[in-house]
Protein backbone atom coordinates (compact mmCIF):
# COMPACT_ATOMS: atom_id res chain seq x y z
CA UNK A 1 0.00 0.00 0.00
CA UNK A 2 1.09 3.41 -0.50
CA UNK A 3 1.44 5.31 2.67
CA UNK A 4 0.14 9.19 1.97
CA UNK A 5 1.63 10.23 5.08
CA UNK A 6 5.39 9.56 3.99
CA UNK A 7 4.42 11.45 0.27
CA UNK A 8 2.82 14.78 2.72
CA UNK A 9 6.04 15.04 4.65
CA UNK A 10 8.36 14.91 1.63
CA UNK A 11 6.11 17.14 0.30
CA UNK A 12 7.17 19.59 3.35
CA UNK A 13 10.14 18.65 3.36
CA UNK A 14 12.39 21.75 1.66
CA UNK A 15 14.91 19.32 0.90
CA UNK A 16 12.82 18.02 -2.04
CA UNK A 17 12.66 21.79 -3.94
CA UNK A 18 15.35 22.32 -6.25
CA UNK A 19 16.22 25.95 -7.29
CA UNK A 20 14.92 25.28 -10.82
CA UNK A 21 12.08 25.52 -9.53
CA UNK A 22 11.94 28.81 -8.90
CA UNK A 23 13.78 29.95 -12.04
CA UNK A 24 10.40 27.93 -13.69
CA UNK A 25 8.27 29.84 -11.76
CA UNK A 26 9.98 33.20 -12.89
CA UNK A 27 9.89 32.57 -16.51
CA UNK A 28 6.35 31.46 -16.53
CA UNK A 29 5.66 34.63 -14.82
CA UNK A 30 7.49 36.87 -17.23
CA UNK A 31 6.25 35.49 -20.23
CA UNK A 32 2.76 35.15 -19.59
CA UNK A 33 1.76 37.95 -16.84
CA UNK A 34 -1.95 38.30 -16.63
CA UNK A 35 -2.48 42.11 -17.42
CA UNK A 36 -0.11 41.53 -21.18
CA UNK A 37 -2.06 38.68 -22.81
CA UNK A 38 -5.51 41.46 -22.69
CA UNK A 39 -3.35 44.24 -23.37
CA UNK A 40 -1.92 42.67 -26.48
CA UNK A 41 -5.25 41.30 -27.84
CA UNK A 42 -6.89 44.89 -27.45
CA UNK A 43 -3.78 46.59 -29.40
CA UNK A 44 -4.55 43.89 -32.70
CA UNK A 45 -8.03 44.71 -32.61
CA UNK A 46 -7.23 48.12 -33.25
CA UNK A 47 -5.13 47.54 -36.02
CA UNK A 48 -7.73 45.82 -37.74
CA UNK A 49 -8.99 47.30 -41.04
CA UNK A 50 -7.91 49.40 -43.61
CA UNK A 51 -6.71 53.37 -43.80
CA UNK A 52 -8.44 55.80 -46.58
CA UNK A 53 -5.07 55.72 -48.34
CA UNK A 54 -5.06 52.09 -48.68
CA UNK A 55 -8.36 52.31 -49.87
CA UNK A 56 -7.24 54.73 -52.61
CA UNK A 57 -4.58 52.68 -54.07
CA UNK A 58 -6.83 49.77 -54.14
CA UNK A 59 -9.27 51.71 -56.44
CA UNK A 60 -6.43 53.35 -58.25
CA UNK A 61 -5.48 49.69 -59.15
CA UNK A 62 -8.36 48.12 -60.03
CA UNK A 63 -9.10 51.16 -62.22
CA UNK A 64 -5.98 50.20 -64.20
CA UNK A 65 -6.50 46.91 -64.30
CA UNK A 66 -10.12 47.19 -65.73
CA UNK A 67 -8.85 49.90 -68.03
CA UNK A 68 -6.91 47.35 -69.31
CA UNK A 69 -8.54 43.96 -69.75
CA UNK A 70 -12.15 45.33 -70.47
CA UNK A 71 -11.37 46.37 -74.13
CA UNK A 72 -9.45 42.92 -74.85
CA UNK A 73 -12.34 41.33 -73.03
CA UNK A 74 -14.90 42.65 -75.33
CA UNK A 75 -12.38 41.83 -78.11
CA UNK A 76 -12.37 38.47 -77.46
CA UNK A 77 -16.12 38.52 -76.79
CA UNK A 78 -16.48 40.26 -80.15
CA UNK A 79 -14.56 37.45 -81.64
CA UNK A 80 -16.46 34.57 -80.62
CA UNK A 81 -19.32 35.89 -81.66
CA UNK A 82 -17.73 36.78 -85.22
CA UNK A 83 -17.37 32.49 -85.96
CA UNK A 84 -21.01 32.18 -86.49
CA UNK A 85 -20.49 34.12 -89.40
CA UNK A 86 -17.43 32.74 -90.54
CA UNK A 87 -18.65 29.19 -90.07
CA UNK A 88 -21.92 30.17 -92.59
CA UNK A 89 -19.41 32.37 -95.20
CA UNK A 90 -17.72 28.97 -95.39
CA UNK A 91 -20.45 26.71 -95.79
CA UNK A 92 -22.24 28.75 -97.84
CA UNK A 93 -18.81 28.84 -100.06
CA UNK A 94 -18.64 24.96 -100.57
CA UNK A 95 -22.33 24.54 -100.97
CA UNK A 96 -22.08 27.24 -104.60
CA UNK A 97 -19.22 25.08 -105.35
CA UNK A 98 -21.23 22.33 -105.53
CA UNK A 99 -24.12 23.97 -106.43
CA UNK A 100 -22.28 25.75 -109.70
CA UNK A 101 -20.74 21.48 -109.95
CA UNK A 102 -24.35 20.63 -110.46
CA UNK A 103 -26.07 23.45 -112.65
CA UNK A 104 -22.89 24.71 -114.16
CA UNK A 105 -24.74 28.47 -112.39
CA UNK A 106 -24.42 30.06 -108.62
CA UNK A 107 -27.13 30.15 -106.62
CA UNK A 108 -29.03 33.16 -105.68
CA UNK A 109 -30.28 32.53 -102.17
CA UNK A 110 -30.00 30.75 -99.29
CA UNK A 111 -32.80 28.17 -99.83
CA UNK A 112 -31.13 27.13 -102.97
CA UNK A 113 -28.11 26.00 -101.37
CA UNK A 114 -29.69 24.34 -98.87
CA UNK A 115 -27.77 26.07 -95.62
CA UNK A 116 -29.92 25.83 -92.47
CA UNK A 117 -30.24 30.18 -91.30
CA UNK A 118 -32.72 31.98 -89.51
CA UNK A 119 -31.55 31.00 -86.03
CA UNK A 120 -28.30 33.60 -86.23
CA UNK A 121 -28.34 35.31 -83.01
CA UNK A 122 -25.40 38.21 -83.94
CA UNK A 123 -25.82 38.15 -88.20
CA UNK A 124 -28.25 37.99 -90.91
CA UNK A 125 -26.75 35.98 -93.53
CA UNK A 126 -27.85 35.57 -97.32
CA UNK A 127 -27.15 35.01 -100.87
CA UNK A 128 -26.58 37.59 -103.24
CA UNK A 129 -29.50 38.26 -105.39
CA UNK A 130 -27.48 38.87 -108.78
CA UNK A 131 -24.87 35.92 -108.62
CA UNK A 132 -24.36 34.40 -112.06
CA UNK A 133 -21.62 32.44 -113.91
CA UNK A 134 -19.31 35.40 -114.43
CA UNK A 135 -20.73 36.95 -111.53
CA UNK A 136 -19.66 34.49 -109.44
CA UNK A 137 -21.29 33.13 -105.76
CA UNK A 138 -21.41 35.81 -103.13
CA UNK A 139 -23.20 35.77 -99.97
CA UNK A 140 -22.89 38.50 -96.64
CA UNK A 141 -23.18 38.17 -93.21
CA UNK A 142 -24.47 41.74 -91.92
CA UNK A 143 -23.88 42.55 -88.09
CA UNK A 144 -27.29 43.16 -86.07
CA UNK A 145 -25.42 45.46 -84.14
CA UNK A 146 -21.83 45.64 -84.57
CA UNK A 147 -21.27 48.52 -82.73
CA UNK A 148 -22.93 47.31 -78.87
CA UNK A 149 -21.81 43.71 -79.78
CA UNK A 150 -18.35 44.42 -81.32
CA UNK A 151 -18.85 42.19 -84.52
CA UNK A 152 -17.90 43.09 -87.97
CA UNK A 153 -19.36 42.46 -90.99
CA UNK A 154 -18.56 39.36 -93.60
CA UNK A 155 -18.85 38.31 -97.48
CA UNK A 156 -17.49 35.75 -99.38
CA UNK A 157 -17.37 34.52 -103.10
CA UNK A 158 -16.58 31.92 -104.93
CA UNK A 159 -14.88 32.42 -108.46
CA UNK A 160 -14.70 29.82 -111.30
CA UNK A 161 -12.17 29.71 -114.27
CA UNK A 162 -13.60 27.96 -116.81
CA UNK A 163 -10.25 27.30 -118.68
CA UNK A 164 -8.65 25.72 -116.05
CA UNK A 165 -12.04 24.36 -114.83
CA UNK A 166 -10.85 25.43 -110.80
CA UNK A 167 -12.69 27.02 -108.53
CA UNK A 168 -11.49 29.99 -105.87
CA UNK A 169 -12.86 31.21 -102.66
CA UNK A 170 -12.15 34.17 -100.16
CA UNK A 171 -13.75 35.19 -97.05
CA UNK A 172 -13.51 39.07 -96.31
CA UNK A 173 -13.84 40.84 -93.46
CA UNK A 174 -14.66 44.72 -92.79
CA UNK A 175 -12.00 46.73 -91.43
CA UNK A 176 -13.42 50.18 -91.31
CA UNK A 177 -13.62 51.76 -87.84
CA UNK A 178 -15.42 55.02 -89.39
CA UNK A 179 -18.47 53.10 -90.03
CA UNK A 180 -18.38 50.18 -87.22
CA UNK A 181 -17.08 47.90 -89.31
CA UNK A 182 -20.30 47.88 -91.50
CA UNK A 183 -19.98 47.01 -95.39
CA UNK A 184 -21.35 49.92 -97.51
CA UNK A 185 -24.11 48.58 -99.39
CA UNK A 186 -24.19 45.05 -97.80
CA UNK A 187 -28.10 44.18 -96.63
CA UNK A 188 -30.56 41.71 -96.69
CA UNK A 189 -33.65 42.25 -99.15
CA UNK A 190 -35.90 38.80 -98.38
CA UNK A 191 -34.68 37.26 -95.10
CA UNK A 192 -37.49 34.52 -95.76
CA UNK A 193 -35.32 33.26 -98.78
CA UNK A 194 -31.89 34.19 -97.55
CA UNK A 195 -31.15 36.93 -100.71
CA UNK A 196 -30.29 40.35 -100.86
CA UNK A 197 -26.71 42.60 -102.24
CA UNK A 198 -23.66 41.70 -101.89
CA UNK A 199 -20.41 44.21 -102.19
CA UNK A 200 -17.07 44.74 -101.44
CA UNK A 201 -16.01 40.80 -102.90
CA UNK A 202 -15.69 40.07 -106.42
CA UNK A 203 -16.44 36.49 -108.33
CA UNK A 204 -15.96 35.86 -111.79
CA UNK A 205 -12.95 33.63 -112.55
CA UNK A 206 -10.98 34.60 -109.60
CA UNK A 207 -12.46 35.26 -105.92
CA UNK A 208 -10.93 38.22 -104.07
CA UNK A 209 -11.57 40.92 -102.14
CA UNK A 210 -12.08 44.32 -102.72
CA UNK A 211 -9.87 45.90 -100.48
CA UNK A 212 -10.91 49.43 -101.48
CA UNK A 213 -14.47 48.81 -100.45
CA UNK A 214 -12.26 48.50 -96.84
CA UNK A 215 -12.69 44.98 -96.20
CA UNK A 216 -9.40 42.57 -95.98
CA UNK A 217 -9.16 38.77 -96.73
CA UNK A 218 -9.55 36.01 -93.75
CA UNK A 219 -6.65 34.16 -93.48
Amino acid sequence: MFDLGILSRKVQCPQLYHPSMNLLNQNLSSRYPSITLPRALLQTNKQQGFTLIELLVVIIIVGILGTIALPQMMKMIGQSREAEATNLMGAMNRSQQGYFYEKSEFATSAVQLEVPIGNEQHYVVFVNQGNSSTVGGLQGAKGIDNQNKGTRDYVAGVGYDPTDRTYSMVICRSIDKNTNYSIVGLGATDTTIGTGTVTAVTGGTQAQCDGSAGVQKLE
